[in-house]
This record gives C-alpha cells, structure tokens and sequence, in this order.
C-alpha cells in the first residue's frame, strides 16, 4: 500500500473538531496531564466514547505505568502502577493499583530527613540509609499456571497475583543478586542498607515451551567508568528453585559489561542473546550535572549457545558482535535453524529514552521547558525507523548476515519508535510475520537544545539540526510487514492525542498474527466527545488500521499516568498458593535494630507481613 493513501485525511481527526483548539487558546495540543495520575487504587467500568466494542473481542490486558513525583522526575520511570482491563460481553471493566514494591512502600511512609528518599538526576530516588527505590514498573510478563511478574531495570523482577494485582514474591532472595554499583562504591555503602542497586532488564523472557526463564543481572561499572570491572551474569530461573547463574565471559578471556543499558533480552530455541541497548546513564547527571552523553551508532550483543550452560561451571563463553545501528526494543524469530537468528527493532538514530526534560531547559526553537512538563521525555532529534538484522552462529563465532539487513525509514510516521506489539506477546513466534510498533510522535515544543546539541554529528541523520521540523508530528500505531519489509497500514492520532503501549489482543478462534484487535493507551488534551478525563483506551482491528479505532473507551475514575509495555492473556486465575516464594525476612529481620524507629514500623507492619 502506497503510504500517502492510507494517511489521506488521517481517520481520526474527525473525532476531535478543530474548533477546539482554536477556542483553547493554548500554543501547544500536548496533553500535560499525561504528567499527572491518581495514586490511589481504582476500580468501574469503561463507558463506550465512539464506536462499539466488536463481539469477538475478550481476554485481560494488563498495562503497567509510570507516575513523576515531582517535577524533573522522567515519567516513563516513575512510581509504578498496574491496571487490569477485562473485555467480557462487550463490556470493559478495570481494576487499578499501585505497584508496592517495600522500596515503594518505605517511600511512601518514611519522611525523616535522614532516611526519605531524593531524587537523584532525573532517574532514580536515592534514601542513604537505605538505598535505591525499585518500581518494578516496565513490563508485566506471563509464567503459565495463573502466574505473572513485573520487570523493571533498576531492580529485581517480582510476581504478582492476576486477580488482586497485589505482589506476591521477589523473583531469587535478594542475596542472589549481586549489586550493581563499582566494587568501590559498595565498600562506602552502609551495611544497613535494604534497597541496593540492582541492574537487569526490562524484559526477561519466560518460555513456555522449554519451561525456563532467563534474565541478567550487570553492573560493576558506572557508563564508561570502571569497565574493567564490569560484569554480566546470565540468569537461569525453573520457577521453583534457586537462581541458577553464569559469568559471561568474551572469546578474548575478559568480562562482558554494559556501558549503558540493556533493556532487551533475545531467546531463541538454541541462543540467547543479551543487548546493549540505547539509553544512556550519565553518572554526572546524578550530582545534577545535565550533560548529555550521546548513544553511540550501536548495538553491542553477546550471544550465548543454550548448550554452554552447564550447572557449577560459574561461567560462560559468548561470541561478541556490534550492529550498526542503536536500537532498544528487540525480538528474535525463536526459530534458528541452522544457527542462523533473524531479530527485529526500533532503529532509534538520535534520541535518547532515557532523557527527561528539565526545568528551565533551553529548548532548541526557543523558549524554556515548564514545569508541568518537566520530566516527560525530550522528544527526538531525527526521525527513526524499522530494523532487520541476520546473524550466523559459527562454531568458533558469529557475525552478522550483512546482505539480510533492512532498514526502512519514513518522515512522517518514525517519530519516537517505541513499544512493539505481536501476538504471544513477550513469547517469540517460531517466525515473525507481522509486527505493529507505536510511534510516540515529535513535538517541537519538547525538543531540547542540550539535546540537540549533544547529537549534532550523529550519523545517518534524516534531518540535522538546522532543518529539523518546527512543526509537530502526531503519534502513529503501523503495521509492519515482516517479510516484506514494509509498511502495510498505519493510522495517525489527532495531533492532542499521545498514544502509546500498543497489545495484541487475538480474535476468539483465529491463529494468524494479524488476526485480531490492537489496545492502546491515549492520553488526549481534549477528551473524546468532550466525555472523560482524556485517559482513554483505543481498540483497532489489526488488519485495518487506517479505518480508525472500533472503539474507544474512557472513565473519569481511570486516571493513569505514562503507561509503558501492557500484556494480553486470553484467561486469568488466583496464582497457586503452593507455589514458589522467595524467603526475604531473615534479610529485613537482620537490619531492623539498624534503623530508626520509623523504618522499623514499616519493615515490621508493612513489609514482613506481605513478603516475609
């Protein structure tokens, strides 16, 4: 299909009359209250705002989302919360609670100067008596048996009940992770402490079919600091026992590390493939300095055979390979006969998911960032685009099938690649065939000029910084063909709509990975027929985009902040009362008589009770 024909007229302008904004008399359709959400549990029914819900359509979507609590704080990685939506008889009830970590729950309860919790650059809360705040808030994640967990970069996974959404269990005791800070750095740290750093990614994969679930755990080096120090470990989980684990170690005899991030984690029926991926961590930015380090033009990977991890080695070789270009969410064909792996991703160019914008900042049209947006992430600097890569696995090494890779790349519809979706979502089909990613869209208002200035010479930009656009460029949900390598359908929102976290949702009876309906999370400035809060669920047929949403569907008393990655099961159940729990009081019990008396209550009322 010829882009500019399914853009014509863009299907979902009419829903909001033009009038409106003129009438606001406001310089900018950007909904700032997508920086504002309830921290309170909720509960009701969704109301149908247009169209109807189609008969065929059932199941549970969970979305998880972040909350900024205080100006400047990024919102992606806020306070965590997690609403369940059930689809039932043509009707949508949901149900809504705060993701307690005990981090969370200290932070909540404890206000004395010397324990509370700061905001540390932007990015994480820090108590120095008691460590770094975990939301667990990036993505839930489904195990089998009625059981689901939460991920989060910043610390341990945990699972929760489908039914009350309460946490049940961290994922391994808190001694077996290691802490992700320099050598150094744990020697200054109290022994007190119950909240150390962890590192791992955002999206561990539990497969269904072999019944293991894999994730890491890295640190030991701040960015390019310390690197030689640095350490990844692969984590090897039955959902029973204890965690197993490996050191990765290169072919040249030296530690992997990560010097940035590593969101994504690659599961193949033979490999596993660990990325860095792009979104850089300054350490300056900690002591408030808002230097920008730019990602670099990469996406360093470590690839280990699934036949290498053998129990009491301690470590395991994995070939090391660098693609061109910078990416942050990935997915693997599970199939990788004859050792060859075919992966799939954003291609990010010049952005940076991890940097917020300030208070105060200069923006690069001019002009200063406010504070009621103060913590939403800077919009891009270029537009991105849709990757494929091919790697072969050699006996002694791998490389990269350089005549296999595509790129594609669109100035209309690439702005701010974000969350993929796909049927059997965080479970790899043997084959991609179709993938649908949203594109979180570009506001010229939002983009700011220590930014700008960081990615000047980035290469293989679209647009550099003299011509980039001085007009926005509205979200867009797009069907993306994989073996086509093509664009086969998209739809673009209304330019005060920012829309993210896209979900498969599979049509009762169908098997194909178009056949179904698409969930979205929209946040508008003007709420749809002038109903709601402007928090606001969009259902898309999947193989018919470009008509526009089959429904959309609001509640006042659902009021949900920036919502990342969501999860569709087609049933749920109350997780099995017999089943794994990790024992963590003897850690907590151990620090009690270390901590003033404000913590302890916390730590005896509210922690033990729920996780001891």
């Amino acid at each position: 299909m010829d882009r500019r024909s399914f853009l014509k007229g863009v299907a979902g302008t009419a829903l909001i009359p033009a009038v409106n904004l003129v009438q606001a008399g406001e310089s900018s359709s950007f909904p700032t209250q997508i920086m504002q959400a309830s921290l309170g549990p909720s509960a009701g029914k969704l109301d149908i705002l247009h169209g109807q819900l189609p008969s065929d359509i059932f199941g549970h979507v969970f979305m998880a989302e972040g909350i900024s609590l205080e100006p400047g704080h990024l919102s992606p990685n806020g306070r965590g919360a997690l609403v369940r939506f059930d689809f039932n008889n043509q009707s949508v009830s949901f149900t809504r609670k705060m993701i307690d970590t005990p981090a969370a729950l200290m932070q909540d309860r404890v206000d004395y100067w010397a324990d509370r919790f700061r905001l540390l650059g932007g990015l994480t809360y820090y108590s120095p008596s008691m460590g770094f705040a975990d939301y667990c808030n990036t993505a839930p994640n489904y195990l089998g048996d009625n059981r689901f967990a939460l991920s989060y970069e910043g610390g341990v996974p945990y699972e929760f009940d489908g039914v009350t959404l309460d946490l049940v269990t961290p994922i391994g005791r808190y001694d077996e992770w290691e802490r992700s800070l320099p050598s150094w750095m744990n020697t200054l740290t109290p022994d007190k402490w119950l909240f150390p750093q962890i590192r791992t990614t955002g999206h561990p994969y539990f497969d269904l079919e072999s019944n293991d679930c894999f994730t890491i755990n890295y640190g030991g080096n701040i960015s390019n600091l310390g690197t030689r120090h640095g350490f990844i470990r692969l984590i090897k989980w039955d959902k029973e026992g204890h965690l197993k684990s490996w050191n990765i170690i290169g072919r040249n005899g030296k530690p992997a590390f990560i010097k940035a991030t590593a969101h994504s984690l690659g599961v193949t029926r033979n490999h596993i493939l660990v990325f860095e991926t792009a979104a850089q961590v300054e350490p300056l930015r900690m002591i408030g300095i808002r230097s920008v380090d730019a990602q670099r033009h990469r996406t360093p990977i470590w690839i280990i055979r699934k036949k290498d991890l053998v129990e009491g080695k301690g470590v395991v070789i994995a070939d090391y390979l660098e693609l061109d270009f910078d990416t942050s969410d990935t997915m693997c064909n599970y199939d990788d006969h004859e050792n060859e792996i075919t992966l799939y991703g954003q291609y990010l160019g010049a952005m940076d998911k991890s940097e917020a914008q300030y208070f105060w900042d200069k923006l690069h049209f001019g002009g200063r960032v406010k504070k009621a947006i103060a913590g939403y992430p800077a919009a891009p600097v270029d537009v991105g685009g849709l990757v494929r890569g091919r790697i072969q696995v050699l006996p002694e090494g791998a490389r990269e099938i350089r005549d296999d890779f595509r790129l594609i790349r669109d100035d209309q519809l690439f702005w701010d690649m974000n969350d993929p979706a796909y049927r059997g979502h965080f479970q790899f089909p043997e084959t991609f065939e179709h993938i649908y990613w949203a594109a979180v869209g570009y506001r010229a208002g939002h983009v700011v000029k220590r930014v700008t200035d960081a990615y000047e010479d980035y290469p293989n930009r679209f647009y550099n910084n003299e011509n980039l656009p001085d007009y926005d460029q509205p979200s867009a949900l797009i069907h993306f063909d994989c073996n086509r390598m093509v664009v086969t359908d998209a739809y673009q929102f209304p330019e005060d709509c920012v829309m993210r976290t896209p979900q498969f949702m599979a049509r009762q009876g169908s098997t194909a990975q178009d056949d179904g309906y698409i969930f979205t999370a929209v946040v508008r400035k003007f709420p749809t027929q002038n109903m709601g809060n402007g928090k606001e669920i969009w259902v898309f047929d999947a193989d018919n985009l470009d008509q526009g949403p089959v429904a959309i569907l609001g509640s006042t008393d659902l009021n949900f902040g920036t919502t990342n990655h969501a999860l569709w099961v087609p049933q749920i159940g109350p997780r099995p009362s017999d089943r794994y729990k990790a024992d963590v009081s003897d850690f907590f019990r151990s620090r009690l008589d270390k901590h003033r008396s404000q913590v302890r209550a916390v730590i005896e009322q509210e922690i033990l009770p729920r996780f001891g």
